[in-house]
Order: C-alpha cells, then structure tokens, then sequence
C-alpha cells in the first residue's frame, strides 16, 4: 500500500504530468479561443429563418397565413404548440441524449466515423437534432469537411440557445417537400389540424416524411408513409411511449393526408392587420374562431336570399362590449366570389349611414336639456337655405314625441333638433367616439349629416353602439390581443345612454321583422336601422350589455335596389347573427342609472304640466339639465258670444264676451295644417275695431302679381321675388310653390326663389293661419 501510494505521488509531481496538463489546459484555452474567434467571424445564419405570417384567433387557431419571403409555408411553432407526446416522439426517434449532450454525441460521431472511413463515404451522420438544425440553416451538401462545419454550428448553436430553443428551430425547419417547411405548417397543410390536436398516428406520420420527403409524400405514398407509420408505432408502444391500449386504435386509423389550401378564415381583417403590422410573424386576434365561422356562414345564406332582389352582398361585425374587442369580423359574403367583388372589404369601405346616426344626436340633445323622450316635435315642412329634409315615405306626421320620431326614424325632427344646436359639436362627438372618417369631410358637413350626408365605415359606427351599451363612454375597439387598451372618453352621460338604449328596445316601431310574432329566438336587444339616399345601403347595429352587432347589405357596385332598406334587409340579417351569440327572456340588462328621474309631464308638449294639461304622462328626465319649463299648449282668449271675434284688453268690452280656451301651436304647425288642409281650431280674427291692430287684417301677396307671365332668358341665372303684406299681429309667415314648402320669412321681408318653366301657384300662409294664393306662368325665351 505504502508503495503504490509512493508511485502515484511521483507521477503527480512528476515532470510529464506537468507538461501534460499544461498541455491539456492550452489545448482547450486554444481551443476556445479558437470556437469564440469562429464564433465571432461566422456567426449562426439564421437568415433562413424567415417565416410566414401568420394571423390567428383567440385561442390559437390559425385564421390566415402568408408566405414568408423566401416563398415558404413556415410557420413559426411556440413553446404552447408542442404537446408533450409529440416532443417526446421525435426526440425518441432523432436523437435519445437530445437533452443530455452538448451538441454532438461523441459516441455516436466515433462509430459513424468509423464506417465512413470504411465505406469511403458518408453512410452515417449520428447526427443529433441540433446538428440536424445547423445542417437545415445551411443545407449542404454531405462530405466530410461539411460534416466538421456541423459539428462546429451544434456546439455554436448550443452555446447560443437553450434546448427548447433549438428544438423550436427544428420543428420550423422540418422539410415535408415543396415549399412547405416546418411541422405547423405540414400539419395544417396536410393534416388541416393545430399541432396540439395531433392524434398519435398523425404524428407517427409527420415525423416520418422528413427523413425523405422525395419519397415520401403526404397525398401520393400515403400507402408506403402508412406502413412505415405503423412500424413507429409499434416502436413507441415496446419504448413504452404509449401504453398498447393507445397505439391499437392508432394503427388502424386511416391515413387521408393530401394537401389542401392554408386556411382563410376573416380574410378582409386579416389582409388589413397585414398591411398595418408589416414586420410581425404572429398576430393574435381578438376573433372568436367559432363565433367567425357561423357568422360568415349566416351572412352568406341570408345573401343568397336576397339575390332575387338584386342584392349580393353583405357585412357584419361583432364587437364584445366589456373589453371592445372585436370578435368576428365578414367584410363580404364570399371572398372568393369574384363576380360580386367579394374581396372588397364592404366592413372597412366608406358609406352613407342613412338615419343610423340619430341616436346619438337625440342622446346629445338630453344632455343639453333640450328634450327628454315624450318632448313634442313638429314633424312639418322646413327649409334651410334651400335644404328641405323630408320623410322616407315623403309625408309629415305632425306632432311627434322624440322616441316615436327616433323609433320611426322620421328626418325632419332630426334636422330640426340638430338645427338648435352646434353642428360642430355634434361633429366632433361623433369623432371623438371613433368616427375618424368624418375628419376629412368636416368641409362639407351641415344639417344633413344627421340623415347619413357623410361617409362612415361599418367598424366606426358600430365601434360608437358600443358607447350605448357602456353608459355613453368610448373605447377604441381592439383588434388584438396586445394591443393597448385605449382611453376612455365619455361622448355622454349614462342617462342619456340609458334613455336611447330604452327607446331601441321598443318593439312599437317600423323595422320590426314582419315575422316577429311567435318568434322566441328573436333576441332582447336595442337596435337602429339606417338606410342610404337611393337605396343603396342597409345598416343595422344591435346591442345588449354583452355585444354589440352591426351589419351592412347592398352591392359593391354601388346599385340600387328598390326593395333595400335598413328594415327589410338589415335588421333580420342582424338578429340572425345574434340569435347566435345569446338568447334573452326579457331586458333585465338595461339598468336604470342612479342620477335619472322620473315626473310626469303634458302629453300635448312633453313639458311640466300647466293649469289647463288634463292628459299626462311619466317622463325620464335629468335633474338639473333637462327643462323645467311649463306647457304652454292651450292659451285663455276672450272671444265675442258667437266666436266671431277675439279681443286683446285694449279692446275687450264691458261685457258680452266670454273666455275659451285655443290650442296655442307653434307656426310652422299651423302652416302644416294650412298647407295640408287639415282641419284645427283657429283663434277667431281680433276684433276689427281695436286701435292695436291695422284695419285690413288681409294676408296679400305683393309680387309675383297675379295672372302676369314671366319671361326669362335661356342660360341665365335669374330668380323671382316674393313679397306680401299682412296685419301687425303676424310674425312670420310661409311660403309654397306649387304647394311644396321653399322658405319661411318675416311679413315685411322678401323672399327670392328660382322658378321652372310653366304654371305656378304661389301661396302664402301666416302664423295666424290666414293663406293668399296667386297663380303666374314661367316661360324661357
């Protein structure tokens, strides 16, 4: 013992040993000096990893895919695409130490050194999965100094990158023949399945192409991949990778694998995300995949529907209110559908809103106290400078509350509300609530923007529907997962939002499906159609407190087709996409806001009841905002026995009168009624004795004269002059042509118009509703 001690401590204080490790310890200095100096002058290529974009939904599922820029079918795999079963599978078949060497398998590289120096050529790589990536980053071909260059990239790569990273990089790299490349790819090309949806033989399958892709190829060896796939199989059950009971079923599924198209799934949003995110591999959607795959198929059996109405297409969005994500998105029927231009994005085109936009006018108007939902507006010819709204059916109604005008949509309330208030301000509401469209056409906004005068995208105004169902705050809407959360704006109060919303859910209204009755799918919901001038465009957007759900239908040729509107087209394609989503019993969603009040309030004006109101009704109100002001829609008038005469004080007699009381309307409704000879009770004449008043009472025209013909040169601008004479008591009065409304003006002013050849009945009507008619001719010489 002694002496074997004795030798060891000579050979360790030995001279030779010295020098040896001196020399081991060199060695290796050099050597890695020599790798970081390698290192440095050819670093890893990873050019080659250039992968195809690729956009998905919600959960994972692949919605479009682009192909990268070497022209390949490479989509990048992530840590989460890789189920367990199938790491294990590969690493079993490629390389048994993957997780245990640095790079290379000595071992293995000395046996197959070996052989090839037998068989005079490479007949054995032992190459290890990283090697096999360095050799898929720059494919060469196999000799021995190639060999070197590999094994130099493995142990680079493996200083460069953990193991997950490289077996990531191997799984993109994968060749599975033609341009496709890398197993996410091969599985949704060949398989159309997600990697985590593999079943054991389909893995078995996409692990074996790669070893020979020329030989075995998906679709056309199926029978040759099939046998080989088997024997894997088997391998993985005595590996005890799988238990037997779960490689029976395995080796008996068929195996249908050819290749198909990448999916196309929300193509219009897609192709939009890809043009705003140029540089990004991966964008995750908002798009719930299921919820994209039955709306798509709704909008294209309801357009088919409609082709006998020379109606081919259509779009929809859904957005999901807590969060404004936006969750399906159709911006055609069919994409592929050349002949009706089916990859116009008709979601993300500029188009006429129609009436889709009172809404929001109305909301802005209670905020401001100009009207609560039984206020009374006069639904009766207007004209502002030269702008002369009228109905979709061309009528007037009359007297309107503001929820029978929103609910039936009439225009002529709508422009007389916005009349009252600042245009620029409601302008900028609505951009303010993502209407960004508007910014560039604020030149040519006026009164008619309430009626769809303007261009606005399907994303936009849903986008500003969602503010309803969110208490009046705005959000931009999200279209990706990591896009940041916008701020938030409140465009109005959660009153106001409450009383729009309330009045939409009415089901007292026009756009009301004729096949309502008896439907109980038909969903609890708000909504508003719009239709454009002409009848080229059909909006809808409903909401609850979870969705909000807008739809277009027309043509994008920009047709026109008598039987489309909002209502006939819109709202049933609407409420089909939503009966989808959820189904209601009632509207219990709707929450009344803690700030709203409730009071009653005169059926006849919609203000707090005066002395002479006898019908009232319950009105919302916002305190401290909305008017307090008193009706005032009957008038006391001192009259003589038999009615013929009213008095003012100066005149009233001692006695022989008697008090009655008149309804006091406004005068453009009395010039309504005149108009349309609609009976009314008038306020008798004031007595023709009192000194207040010009003995000749007598509405007169002045100019045009009576039975005179007007002669105009051809080419030439040229306008007639009206002009009439009336009583002291007359504050305004109304003029027509034709019997159609042009202008209102006070007694002594005039009033130009540009004529049209031919006969013309001029009228004129008073506040007082007293009316002069004359009747001239037009003719161009």
């Amino acid at each position: 013992m002694k002496f074997l001690k004795e030798k060891l401590r000579r050979l360790f204080t030995s001279r030779f040993l010295k020098r040896s490790l001196l020399v081991f310890a060199g060695t290796t200095v050099s050597f890695i000096l020599l790798f970081l100096l390698f290192d440095r002058l050819f670093p890893v290529p990873l050019q080659r990893l250039q992968y195809s974009t690729v956009v998905v939904s919600s959960d994972g599922s692949v919605l479009s895919a682009y192909l990268s820029k070497d022209e390949k079918w490479r989509i990048k795999i992530r840590k989460e695409d890789i189920p367990e079963n199938l790491k294990k599978a590969f690493i079993y078949k490629e390389d048994k130490y993957f997780y245990y060497h640095p790079g290379i398998n000595v071992f293995a590289l000395t046996r197959a050194f070996f052989q090839d120096i037998r068989a005079r050529k490479v007949v054995s790589g032992a190459s290890t999965i990283t090697m096999q990536v360095a050799r898929m980053l720059n494919p060469e071909r196999r000799t021995f100094l190639n060999k070197f260059k590999e094994i130099f990239r493995a142990l680079q790569l493996e200083s460069h990158f953990s193991k997950q990273e490289i077996l990531e990089m191997y799984f993109n790299l994968l060749p599975y023949g033609g341009n496709v490349e890398g197993l996410k790819a091969a599985s949704l090309v060949y398989l159309q399945k997600k990697p985590v949806d593999l079943s054991p033989a389909e893995i078995a399958t996409l692990m074996i192409v790669p070893n020979n892709p020329n030989h075995f190829k998906l679709g056309i060896n199926n029978p040759t991949i099939l046998t080989e796939r088997n024997k894997w199989l088997n391998r993985f059950a005595k590996a005890h990778l799988y238990k037997q009971s779960e490689i029976d079923q395995p080796l008996t599924e068929p195996l249908v694998a050819k290749r198909g198209a990448m999916p196309r799934n929300a193509p219009h949003l897609c192709n939009r995300l890809i043009k705003q995110l140029k540089d990004a591999n991966y964008i995750q959607t908002n798009i719930e995949f299921n919820t994209q795959k039955r709306t798509q198929q709704v909008v294209l059996d309801f357009v088919q529907k409609l082709a006998l109405w020379n109606i081919t297409n259509a779009s929809a969005i859904i957005i999901r209110n807590k969060d404004h994500a936006v969750v399906a998105y159709v911006g055609s029927a069919d994409f592929n559908d050349v002949k009706n231009q089916g990859q116009v994005d008709g979601a993300n085109a500029l188009r006429s809103p129609g009436s889709a936009l009172k809404p929001f006018l109305y909301a802005m108007s209670f905020d401001e106290g100009l009207a609560t939902p039984k206020t009374i507006l006069y639904d009766v010819p207007c004209n502002y400078d030269g702008y002369q709204p009228h109905d979709y059916d061309q009528t007037f109604k009359g007297k309107v509350t503001v929820e029978d005008a929103l609910l039936n949509s009439l225009n002529v309330p709508a422009v007389k509300m916005l009349s009252k208030m600042d245009v620029n301000a409601y302008i900028g509401l609505l951009e303010n609530g993502g209407c960004h469209s508007l910014v560039n056409q604020e030149k040519k906004l006026g009164l008619s923007l309430v009626l769809g005068g303007c261009g606005l995208k399907l994303w936009e105004l849903a986008g500003l529907y969602v503010s309803l169902a969110n208490n009046g705050i705005f959000e931009p809407l999200r279209w990706t997962k990591d896009q940041a959360v916008g701020k938030p704006v409140q465009l109005f109060s959660d009153n106001a939002a409450f009383m729009i919303s309330h009045i939409l859910t009415e089901m007292s209204r026009f756009d009301v499906p004729a096949n309502i009755e008896g439907a109980e799918d038909f969903p609890k919901i708000a909504w508003k159609t719009g239709t454009s001038y002409g009848h080229r465009d059909g909006w809808c957007v409903g909401y609850d407190d979870k969705y909000t759900v807008g739809v277009w239908v027309g043509n994008f040729n920009d047709a026109e087709s008598p039987e489309l509107s909002g209502a006939s087209c819109a709202v049933p394609l609407m409420t089909k996409i939503f009966s989808t989503l959820s189904v209601y019993n009632d509207f219990n969603w709707l929450k009344f806001p803690k700030g709203l009040g409730v009071h009653w309030v005169c059926t006849e004006t919609g203000k707090i009841p005066g002395t002479y109101c006898v019908n009232q009704v319950l009105d919302y109100y916002i305190p401290g905002v909305s008017t307090t002001e008193t009706c005032d829609h009957e008038q006391l008038v001192y009259v003589d026995q038999n009615e013929k005469y009213s008095y003012c004080k100066t005149c009233l007699p001692a006695k022989g009168y008697k008090e009655k009381l008149y309804p006091n309307y406004p005068p453009d409704m009395i010039a309504y009624f005149e108009l349309y000879h609609i009976p009314y009770q008038k306020v008798p004449e004031h007595n023709p004795s009192c000194t207040r008043v010009v003995s000749d009472d007598k509405l007169a025209i002045q100019y045009p004269v009576n039975g005179t013909e007007y002669l105009l040169m051809k080419n030439e601008s040229h306008e007639l002059k009206l002009k009439c004479s009336a009583s002291n008591d007359v504050s305004q009065v109304y003029w027509y042509v034709n019997d159609k409304y042009i202008a209102k003006s006070k007694p002594d002013e005039a009033v130009f118009f540009t004529p049209d050849d031919g006969r013309l009945k001029i009228s004129c009507t008073d506040d007082k509703g007293r009316t002069a008619n004359v009747h001239i001719s037009v003719k161009e010489i």
